[in-house]
């Protein structure tokens, strides 16, 4: 019985330490650290720009950027099509393939990128007219963000593919930091919020300098190597497009239905507590980022990922659970703190902003985890249950609690049914091998 009982706390021992202190819990940890302190000089940015800019200046910066957010959204499904891609090479350890994708991706996305902005200028009038811009120069200059965004974040795709997550992780940071300087240097010389603009574009720039310099020397490997030279098809990024709006769709469509179901006193409560709350589900960033290219290498080389998948589900359960328990705790004094008590109805709200969305947040993990391996199961479950979340709403409106209440329930049950229907699909796997 001793014997039995020393092997089973040695195998539990081990089990905790691969969660805590394996692979994927050590990318993480990096990515999580990179993620904070970009967030916490994001916070900084939007501080500063508050302060140095007109309150007219910094409402049209603050639109620019939120239709720059919006207009960027289909780079991450490019991103996670790279990525994947790469995965591949590095598990055939075909570096060859790598350098060749590297520039034939890097050059068609120049080339793409240069046919929309092209079509971009023809709208630049009505955008301004939608900013309401005194100037169309920032119209233009968030073009040419838009343009000159893409490359460095094709060299975030490789570092992410090649598992070079330090590089990544810093990167972040080094951006928004960069961005920092240079738009407080020019905004002090005069230039407004076209200083400002200017000085994201520079932050850019230099980002792809940076990153291009930790790609350099996996790059070298692959010259004069043989290489693939089919890389990219419309085809396979089609789901995975779809796969990234459901879940924006999953993490947005409270603030939506309350904003159309309730007067604006409670929807900017709400809002305020959204803006914290959400905060829940955006800390596992890092482990998705870090899970994705080891489960799409372990796909290639026919190994199994779901150790990997349950080790990333338990790290967002303790990191998200620790956020929610906080916001339960602290929440309404957090909100009196920084939004004042005109906003105390949002403490109520954030309490358990936390614990609701804990599921949504699980199931985009485990989204990222099919993706990897070529599968997009909870785009079908998001098309039966977004309907049914907005019918829900319609139906039941009575309190903000009852709407995250809801939200809540058909998280849930996405995340119960999802795991479900991996598990039915492992053990099919196993029988069909056994039968084999």
């Amino acid at each position: 019985m001793k014997v039995l009982a020393g092997e089973f706390q040695r195998l539990l021992y081990r089990r905790i330490s691969d969660v805590f202190y394996g692979k994927l819990a050590r990318a993480s940890a990096w990515l999580f650290i990179g993620g904070i302190a970009a967030g916490i000089l994001g916070y900084a940015f939007q501080i500063i720009m508050g302060r140095m800019l007109s309150t007219a200046e910094y409402g049209l910066f603050s639109a620019i950027m939120a239709l720059f957010n919006v207009l960027a959204t289909p780079l991450g499904t490019l991103m996670m099509v790279i990525s994947r891609k790469v995965s591949e090479y590095r598990a055939k350890h075909d570096n060859g393939s790598i350098t060749h994708f590297y520039r034939s991706i890097s050059i068609r996305t120049a080339i793409y990128g240069a046919l929309i902005l092209c079509a971009y200028l023809f709208f630049t009038p009505q955008i301004q007219i939608y900013l309401r811009a005194p100037s169309i120069i920032p119209v233009y200059l968030l073009g040419a963000l838009l343009f000159l965004m893409l490359l460095p974040n094709i060299n975030n795709a490789f570092l992410q593919g090649l598992q070079s997550f330090v590089w990544l992780s810093a990167s972040g940071s080094f951006n928004v930091l960069v961005k920092i300087i240079f738009a407080v240097l020019l905004i002090w010389l005069g230039y407004g919020i076209s200083g400002a603009l200017v000085g994201t574009i520079f932050a850019f720039i230099a980002s792809w300098l940076i990153t291009y310099g930790a790609l350099k020397r996996p790059l070298a490997e692959g010259k004069g190597h043989t290489f693939q030279t089919s890389h990219l098809s419309i085809k396979p990024a089609i789901p995975v497009l779809a796969a990234n709006v459901t879940l924006a769709t999953l993490s947005q469509l409270d603030i939506v239905l309350v904003n159309y179901y309730f007067a604006a006193h409670e929807a900017s409560n709400y809002a305020a507590a959204a803006v914290l709350g959400k905060a829940v589900m955006y800390l596992p960033g890092g482990i998705a980022l870090a899970l994705f290219p080891m489960v799409a290498e372990n796909h290639v080389r026919g190994q199994a990922s779901v150790k990997l998948l349950l080790q990333a589900l338990i790290l967002v359960a303790i990191l998200c659970g620790a956020g929610a328990a906080f916001y339960y705790l602290f929440g309404e004094w957090l909100i009196g703190l920084l939004y004042g008590q005109e906003y105390r109805e949002a403490g109520e709200v954030l309490r358990y902003y936390g614990f609701a969305f804990l599921p949504i947040t699980m199931v985009a993990v485990m989204e990222h985890f099919l993706v990897a391996k070529g599968r997009v199961m909870f785009v079908y479950l998001a098309i039966i249950f977004i309907p049914l979340t907005i019918l829900f709403v319609y139906w039941f409106h009575s309190s903000l609690l009852m709407v995250l209440g809801i939200m809540a329930l058909f998280g849930s049950l996405m995340l119960l049914l999802g795991i479900g229907m991996l598990w039915h699909a492992s053990r099919k796997s196993k029988l069909n091998l056994q039968s084999k």
